[in-house]
């Protein structure tokens, strides 16, 4: 880790227990000159809604994640870690984790996530019954395109099984883990979204790229943990979580080559059964895909 990046996270680190300090203030708790510090502060002010004055600066309480306290959830804000799905295992049930940066982001199939400055990475840890963890593969891309639609006018879809796309760049991926707890299980809801950080890939967007302005992170995740509270809700009327999401989906209809762990399947995408599974077609019969066993889904057309 670069000494660049190390001043960067303790610039955020102080920025975030503070609504606004004196310039010559930070200057002298990182020990460099006032000078150096709006320098710093200018490279951060692409990525975050910092404002600097003459004389002060300030992070943007719509945007500074550690100013967050939402109703009825534990919340745990770090400006780097590991990972937060990681860090939810020794939590409580309705735990909320998030890091501004993280060394060991988590993937589907125990890919790496590239998780850099200016992007939401969260851990939502629930108490879900069985049959809303079932539905999980549905539900959660159904709220994030929901949030995005209806609060940032942004026109999302779902790539199946659960990558939030815009014009067919990634904005966002979902991690899902469960463990049983008695009847019901506990949820692990990971959801990695570039908002306004630089994508690592050249297949991903952000949501600054997509609206041309820096995105308030913290209304964001307001608007996500609203959603994450109701999840049970949202699984009582399966039929219609499915026909959402099969509205919400760029997949089907698609000519698509699934990598699963037993080897390729090629044909075109057809329909959803009720629990989320992928129905490929081809010319020697039909194919249910569980989100598990797909290593990766291309769409060829």
């Amino acid at each position: 880790m670069s000494e660049d990046l190390l001043l960067k996270l303790e610039v955020l680190r102080v920025l975030s227990q503070r609504r606004e300090m004196e310039l010559q203030e930070l200057a002298r708790e990182l020990g460099v000159t006032e000078e150096y510090a709006r320098g710093i502060l200018g490279e951060l002010s692409k990525y975050f809604i910092i404002k600097v004055s003459e004389s002060s600066v300030s992070w943007s309480t719509s945007d500074n994640l550690g100013w967050l306290k939402p109703w009825g959830w534990s919340y745990y804000y770090r400006i780097i870690m590991g990972s937060s799905m990681t860090s939810a295992r020794w939590l409580p049930p309705w735990s909320i984790v998030v890091s501004e940066l993280q060394s060991q982001g988590k993937g589907r199939h125990g890919k790496t996530w590239i998780s850099n400055l200016g992007g939401l990475w969260v851990t939502f840890k629930i108490h879900a019954k069985p049959q809303t963890t079932q539905l999980l593969p549905m539900i959660v891309p159904v709220v994030l395109v929901r949030v995005l639609r209806d609060k940032l006018s942004v026109n999302s879809e779902v790539k199946w099984p659960n990558d939030i796309v815009y014009k067919n760049g990634k904005i966002a991926g979902i991690l899902l883990e469960g463990e049983y707890a008695g009847a019901d299980i506990i949820g692990y809801i990971g959801v990695g979204m570039n908002v306004n950080n630089d994508p690592p890939i050249e297949t991903a967007v952000s949501l600054r790229g997509i609206k041309g302005e820096l995105v308030p992170r913290g209304r964001l995740l307001s608007y996500l943990t609203g959603w994450m509270g109701r999840l049970d809700k949202l699984s009582e009327k399966p039929d219609e979580l499915r026909r959402e999401y099969m509205e919400y989906l760029s997949t089907l209809g698609r000519r698509v080559t699934a990598l699963t762990v037993s080897g390729e399947v090629k044909g075109v995408a057809k329909d959803i059964t009720e629990l989320g599974e992928l129905v490929v077609e081809n010319e020697r019969g039909s194919y249910k895909l569980t989100s598990s066993e797909v290593l990766r889904l291309i769409h060829v057309e």
